[in-house]
C-alpha cells in the first residue's frame, strides 16, 4: 500500500509558526478573539473558509490537524500538498526547481556525467551570484569570499521529482556573518539576483540584444563566472529546455514586484549567448578603487518624502591619458546637495569609486570621500 505523503509521521514535524507564516503571506487572516491551544485563519476572499492551526505539538492528533491545514492551503494556492509540506519542513528558504525537459530526460534520468555537471554548474552559478552581490565585476578571479562560501554551504539539495529530470535546491535566508548591515537578507539578495539574471538572459536573447547582457550597470550580477557555470547546465538536443523556478520563502515577503513563484525558461539560444559572452567578460578589465576629479554635468535626482533631493548624477571625468568620459552615479541626499552646489558654481568635484565601463553607460559605484574642490577666493 502506498504511503500517504501527508502522513502524521511527516506533518507532526511542521511547527505552528511555519503554518502561520505560510498562511499569512498568502493573505489568510487570523480570526480575532480565539485564545488557547489553537489559532484560526480564514481565506482572504471568504470568512467561511477557515483552517485551524494547533499551537500545542504534544496533541495526539497534531499531525492530522497539520495535514488538514496543508491540504487547504495547497488547494487555495493550486499546488500539490506535498510541495507545501516540503516547504514548511525547511528552515526559512527560497526553493529553486531546476527542470530539464527533452528527449534524453523522458525517463526522468540523465547520464551520470551530465548530472554531475548539472550540480556543479548550479553550485558555481550560486557562488558567482553571491560574489556579485558583494562586489559586481565582469569576472571574479577567485570565488573564495567567506560570506558567499558560507551561504552556498548552507543550501540543501532536495529530492528529485518525477516527470523530466527535476531537482530542488533550498537556499536559506538565515544570518550570514558579515552581511548584517543589509536591509534584505543576504540569502534573498542572492536568490533574487540569480533568478533575475536568468530572466534577463532569456529576455535579451529573445529580443536579440545579447550584448546588453555585458552591461554591468543593467545586469550587475552577471559575470564570466556566471556564464561559464550556466553552460554546465546546458541540455542536449535542439528542442530541450531548462526550466528554472523559485518559490519565495513565506518567512520573508517576496521581492517587490514579484509573485510568490517566478519561472524562467532557457532555450538553446540562451546557452549560445552564454558561450559568446563568457570569454568577452573574462577579458574585460576588473574595476579597481580609483581617485577621480570631474564636473557635474546633469542632475536627475528626485525629491524624497522629506523634500530632499537624491538620485542620479552624470559626471564628466578625464582619465589618465586624457580620455574624457561621462559616467553616472546614484547619490545620497547629502552628496546630491554637494553635487548641486558644484554644478551651480561650475566647480570640480573629487571622489573615490569603482569605474564600471559598459558599451553605452559608464557608472561609478561605491563612491566615498565625495566633495567639492572650491575655486580660490576671488577667482572667476
Amino acid at each position: 500500500m502506498k504511503a500517504d505523503p501527508l502522513s502524521p509521521e511527516m506533518t507532526k514535524l511542521v511547527t505552528p509558526r511555519a503554518i502561520k507564516n505560510y498562511a499569512t503571506v498568502l493573505g489568510w487572516r487570523q480570526v480575532p478573539g480565539i485564545n488557547g491551544t489553537i489559532s484560526v485563519y480564514h481565506r482572504p476572499d471568504s470568512e467561511l473558509h477557515q483552517l485551524i492551526v494547533a499551537l500545542d505539538e504534544s496533541f495526539d492528533d497534531y499531525g492530522e490537524t497539520v495535514a488538514e491545514a496543508i491540504r487547504k492551503l495547497a488547494a487555495f494556492e493550486n499546488r500539490p500538498p506535498l510541495e507545501v509540506l516540503n516547504h514548511m519542513l525547511l528552515p526559512p528558504s527560497d526553493v529553486f526547481r531546476f527542470q530539464e525537459t527533452g528527449p534524453d530526460t523522458e525517463a526522468s534520468t540523465l547520464p551520470f556525467q551530465q548530472a554531475v555537471d548539472f550540480l556543479e554548474g548550479t553550485r558555481s552559478m550560486l557562488l558567482s551570484t553571491a560574489h556579485s552581490i558583494l562586489h559586481p565585476q565582469p569576472s571574479h578571479p577567485r570565488l573564495s569570499r567567506t560570506e558567499a562560501q558560507q551561504f552556498v554551504r548552507k543550501c540543501r539539495l532536495g529530492q528529485t521529482e518525477r516527470g523530466s529530470f527535476t531537482f530542488t535546491l533550498a537556499c536559506p535566508l538565515d544570518f550570514v556573518p558579515g552581511t548584517q548591515s543589509r536591509q534584505e537578507p543576504y540569502g534573498r539578495q542572492v536568490t533574487h539576483g540569480l533568478i533575475s539574471s536568468l530572466a534577463g538572459i532569456a529576455r535579451e536573447t529573445e529580443a536579440n540584444r545579447v550584448d546588453d547582457l555585458a552591461d554591468l550597470t543593467k545586469y550587475p550580477h552577471l559575470s564570466a563566472n556566471f556564464f561559464e557555470a550556466i553552460l554546465l547546465l546546458r541540455p542536449s538536443g535542439d528542442r530541450s529546455i531548462l526550466r528554472v523556478s523559485v518559490d519565495w520563502s513565506k518567512a520573508v515577503l517576496p521581492p517587490e514586484g514579484e509573485q510568490q513563484r517566478k519561472v524562467v525558461q532557457l532555450r538553446q539560444e540562451c546557452f549560445e549567448a552564454a558561450e559568446y559572452l563568457a570569454p568577452k567578460l573574462r577579458a574585460a578589465p576588473v574595476p579597481v578603487l580609483e581617485t577621480f576629479v570631474g564636473f557635474v554635468e546633469v542632475l536627475r535626482g528626485q525629491a524624497g518624502p522629506d523634500g530632499t533631493m537624491a538620485g542620479e548624477v552624470v559626471f564628466s571625468i578625464t582619465l589618465d591619458g586624457g580620455e574624457l568620459i561621462r559616467a553616472r552615479a546614484d547619490l545620497s541626499a547629502p552628496d546630491y546637495q554637494i553635487a548641486g552646489d558644484a554644478h551651480l558654481k561650475h566647480e570640480p568635484v573629487y571622489f573615490r569609486a569603482y569605474l564600471i565601463r559598459a558599451p553605452r553607460n559608464n557608472r561609478v559605484e561605491r563612491m566615498t570621500s565625495f566633495r567639492r574642490l572650491e575655486s580660490p577666493a576671488g577667482s572667476i
